[in-house]
């Protein structure tokens, strides 16, 4: 095939994921991995997928204890499958594109282009609307995640073709843009990302000394908004940073504050500041309840809420799938599935203590480590891997595509260099 067309699939793939379409993702990623795959995979991309497909197998082990439908069993193995599938498409693409650059590259034009419709789209619906930060939410998209990611690579990544362009003024416009586009989304969940990605790219949390005393600074700041956070008592009507911050507020309530679920269960309406919260007080206790703590309830397995609500437009009283992706796993596979998902994460943070004679493969490490963080923060706010839109198994198949293509342009040149 030819190289545009790998580009045009790539740029499908990336759509598949905004798109947030679990269908979509999972069928045009299958499908590359079906065609493509024509050679071997690297080792660090075999066991990364072998980490990802043991909780596949501990998940379908609820087929020999069968209690829900067939289509929720069906699913669920979709569900795990897909980030596997979305992993390996990215590796064939990027493994087969003649320049290196492209991957990072087509990610940031894709993002520019996210931010521009995003910008757009805000500067004609604005008008007639009020301007607090759930109707801008509701009216013009809550999160972004290849916006994300763009803006990730546009300040980490110093080889980006794009910002060789000799239309500087072109390139700083649309920077601008994505810049303007990530803040309106008002997603807290984004922000985090950002932040903790960017600190993990630059060294700041690795565990030696340089990275233990940024480590102290920014548990000393996180120590003192957080303590400003809970005191701060911010009007909802007194405009838009002050209901963000409220947002912020609820969401350090909601993680981290002890609730009293008899008192929410009389009031409904006191439930949903809390709600990710008492989805996992749901998993918890069903799971304890059924003694399957070892293996979880496994495919096809939801909890009850203990009442119908409205969902996606529909009435349902089991949920299937929950925000937590530590909840969800635990679910699905139990404290085995929540093992082994731990450690796909510290098999990525380890990536920064690997010795590299290349640059090139430094800076592919930092990227893999600062994925980690990625794949903690998701998991914590959403079902991280597992949400449709999540970013980060594409970047984490494409980085190892890179890797293995600089290791055999460094062998090239050392057995050239031999003769």
């Amino acid at each position: 095939m030819s190289q545009n067309i790998y580009k045009i699939l790539f740029v499908l793939l990336i759509i598949s994921l905004w798109s947030a379409s679990l269908e979509f993702s999972f069928l045009s990623s299958l499908l590359v991995v079906l065609v493509g795959f024509k050679s071997k995979i690297s080792k660090e991309t075999f066991s990364f997928i072998t980490i990802l497909f043991a909780l596949v197998i501990i998940g379908s082990l609820s087929l020999f204890s069968f209690k829900e439908g067939i289509y929720s069993y069906i699913k669920d193995v979709v569900y795990f499958i897909r980030p596997i599938t979305v992993l390996l498409a990215s590796y064939i693409l990027v493994k087969n594109f003649k320049n290196k650059a492209t991957f990072y590259n087509l990610i940031v034009l894709v993002g520019f282009s996210f931010a521009t419709i995003h910008i757009l789209q805000i500067a004609i619906g604005i008008w007639g609307i009020s301007t607090d930060v759930n109707n801008l939410r509701n009216y013009f998209g809550r999160t972004n995640h290849v916006e994300l990611v763009a803006l990730f690579l546009v300040i980490t990544s110093k080889n980006l073709s794009i910002k060789k362009t000799k239309f500087k003024i072109i390139y700083q416009t649309f920077v601008a843009i994505l810049i303007v586009s990530f803040i309106m989304y008002f997603s807290r969940t984004m922000l985090l990302v950002l932040l903790l990605m960017i600190f993990a790219y630059y060294g700041y949390l690795k565990l030696n000394v340089k990275g233990i005393i940024y480590l102290i600074v920014l548990l000393f700041l996180s120590g003192s908004f957080i303590f400003f956070i809970n005191r701060y008592e911010p009007d909802e009507e007194s405009g838009i940073v002050a209901t963000f911050l409220l947002k912020i507020k609820n969401s350090y309530t909601e993680a981290f504050e002890s609730i009293e679920m008899d008192e929410i269960l009389m009031d409904k309406r006191s439930l949903w500041p809390h709600w990710r919260a008492y989805e996992a007080y749901l998993v918890y206790n069903e799971v304890a309840k059924e003694k399957s703590w070892v293996l979880g309830k496994g495919f096809g397995s939801a909890v009850d809420a203990g009442f119908e609500l409205r969902l996606q437009g529909e009435w349902i009283q089991k949920l299937p799938i929950v925000h937590n992706g530590i909840a969800y796993v635990y679910m699905k596979t139990g404290i085995l599935g929540l093992i082994i998902y731990g450690f796909s994460i510290l098999f990525l943070y380890l990536y920064y203590y690997r010795q590299e004679k290349s640059d090139e493969l430094r800076i592919y490490n930092k990227m893999l480590a600062a994925y980690a963080f990625y794949m903690i923060i998701s998991s914590m706010v959403i079902t991280g891997i597992f949400k449709p839109y999540d970013m980060v198994t594409l970047l984490i198949g494409g980085t190892f595509a890179l890797k293995q293509k600089t290791y055999f342009e460094n062998r090239n040149s050392r057995n050239e260099g031999d003769t």
